[in-house]
């Protein structure tokens, strides 16, 4: 029971080739949910986007785990900024609500990391260095 090899299913998540338009399309859909009135709630925005950062990391497995929050960041930037051209401030509450829905759904990749790596699982010379050679 303790030595038996869980099977290993096939590759989960989109083609590469359909990240960057997916990605696009996600972002679009981000910005345009979180400008309409029924994300005013800060429990509205910060589920809008957990679901939205972990939607990202189930479809596109293969990014890099920074990549996703990086494009997050820039989605709630936009997000926080667009008011702005109509004259609205900046809402602190609406930024805080943000930024913990795509912490919470990246801190646990992060964590998984740490955890790997305070076990010994580093690769010497990173890990795409066979790729260069």
């Amino acid at each position: 029971m303790f030595g038996t090899p869980i099977p290993a299913t096939g590759p989960t998540g989109l083609p590469r080739t359909l990240y960057v338009p997916v990605g696009a399309a996600m972002a679009a859909v981000m910005l345009a949910l979180s400008l309409s009135p029924l994300t005013d709630a800060f429990v509205a925005r910060l589920l809008l986007f957990y679901l939205g950062t972990t939607l990202a990391y189930g479809l596109m497995p293969y990014v890099r785990r920074g990549d996703i929050p990086l494009v997050a960041a820039w989605v709630v930037l936009l997000a926080e900024l667009a008011p702005c051209v109509a004259g609205q401030l900046i809402s602190p509450v609406k930024v805080t609500a943000d930024v913990l829905g795509v912490l919470m759904a990246a801190g646990p990749i992060y964590v998984a990391r740490l955890r790997q790596i305070q076990q010994g699982d580093v690769r010497p010379g990173g890990r795409r260095a066979s790729e260069n050679g």
